[in-house]
């Protein structure tokens, strides 16, 4: 069983979003999946509800768990090859339960200064889980408006997003602002299954999942 968190201490990345996706990707692939919503707010289970009411779409599981437990309730669920945790900072010590359950933590990242500046908390968190138990962490940029000057001069700031004096790597893929992600995820649908979807966003989230498939 590999765990991967999806976590950020500042709201409104698309955190939850990009964790739907990749558990309907892992799920396609024919991976047993379990997504654990650990944000008070939900956004995860409303997704997992909302789609099991569609009963051509293949199923994964779900569960909410809001609690600083989480590090060891992960453990009890050995029955899956994956398990995707969508986590929030409106918990501290379930955000840390989260990141220390994690082989894999991810930390999505909007393309603008102030956004990566924002992660100050998230950061500060992960290095002090990283003096007792190395995680591998990685950036992922999100919400990328295409052929801006913006996007373009945001790897200077991420330059400074460091754990302990080392940099964090970013992922090569880059997911772009579209709409197919709000339309697909309204109807529990990733937007690889979304037949209004754009092409170009099937194709990202296809892209971000290969890329993880060698942490798996």
């Amino acid at each position: 069983m590999k765990v991967i968190t999806i976590g950020s201490s500042k709201g409104g990345v698309g955190k939850s979003t990009i964790a739907c996706n990749l558990a309907v990707e892992a799920t396609k692939g024919g991976i047993k999946t379990l997504l654990i919503d650990a944000d008070i707010q939900a956004s995860s289970m409303v997704f997992r509800e909302i789609r099991s009411n569609n009963e051509i779409l293949p199923q994964f599981s779900a569960v909410a768990i809001v609690k600083d437990t989480i590090r060891h309730d992960v453990k009890t669920f050995k029955d899956f090859d994956l398990v995707l945790i969508d986590a929030g900072g409106r918990d501290a010590r379930t955000f840390r339960g989260a990141i220390t359950a994690a082989d894999l933590f991810i930390i999505p990242v909007l393309p603008s200064p102030y956004d990566v500046w924002a992660t100050e908390d998230t950061i500060t968190a992960l290095s002090e889980v990283n003096t007792i138990i190395p995680i591998e962490s990685r950036i992922l940029l999100n919400q990328v408006v295409a052929k801006t000057r913006l996007a373009a001069d945001i790897g200077e700031a991420l330059e400074g997003l460091k754990i302990n004096g080392k940099k964090i790597e970013r992922l090569k893929t880059v997911l772009h602002h579209r709409t197919a992600y709000k339309r697909s995820i309204n109807d529990g649908m990733g937007v690889s299954e979304y037949s209004d979807a754009d092409g170009r966003a099937a194709s990202e989230i296809k892209s971000l999942w290969e890329e993880l498939m060698k942490w798996l």
